[in-house]
């Protein structure tokens, strides 16, 4: 569950099925009337006032940090059904913060080793998008426990330590949106975006 105990509202999928939405805490009572006269406002400007377009240094735009999130994806896809092994880091077998490592380091990209240094360090990111991280609150003390790798479509890979390998999961089943604790990235920094040879040596 996560730390505050809060239900958490169905997770959101956007219309390109290319995002996705971290769950929050179901509003009630005024909270709710709020929330609905601010969506009333908000429409009726829309009406008025064209939508925002991303500009050419979005993290959703940039063509290196796209060729970084297609190198992720492509190595954690390549390591699915590979054996989970606590601590492990390799394609002959892997933990879940282990498969994010490598799979991150085949784009050029070091992270920590474990799931709570990795949330930590990371950017948080309501919206996340392929290739940024979805952490988990999985054990009884509350603390981030769990990562995975968002891999578009309402999809996750993880190295799942019930299943003993690496899987593709849906972010629909009950047991990920009640033990979400929030989404991370890496791809929206200087680091990655502002050092073409981070990302992008492998192209030359």
């Amino acid at each position: 569950m996560a730390s505050n105990g809060a239900q958490l509202a169905p997770l959101f999928l956007s219309c390109s099925t290319k995002e996705f939405t971290m769950p929050l805490p179901a509003p009630t009572g005024r909270s709710l009337a709020v929330i609905l006269s601010l969506c009333a406002a908000l429409w009726l400007s829309g009406c008025a006032t064209p939508p925002p377009v991303a500009g050419p240094g979005s993290r959703a735009n940039d063509p290196r940090i796209a060729a970084a999130r297609a190198r992720i994806l492509a190595a954690a896809e390549h390591l699915i059904g590979t054996p989970y092994v606590l601590g492990g880091e390799s394609p002959d077998g892997v933990d879940c913060s282990g498969l994010v490592q490598y799979a991150y380091l085949q784009a050029g990209i070091p992270l920590p080793r474990t799931a709570l240094e990795q949330f930590q360090a990371g950017q948080p990111q309501r919206r996340v998008l392929p290739g940024d991280l979805l952490f988990f609150r999985t054990g009884q003390n509350g603390v981030i426990s769990h990562v995975g790798i968002y891999a578009g479509k309402g999809h996750m890979i993880h190295a799942s330590s019930s299943s003993r390998q690496v899987r593709k999961v849906s972010l629909a089943q009950r047991y990920w949106q009640e033990h979400m604790a929030g989404g991370a990235t890496f791809l929206d920094s200087p680091g990655v975006a502002g050092n073409p040879s981070l990302v992008a040596d492998r192209d030359r």
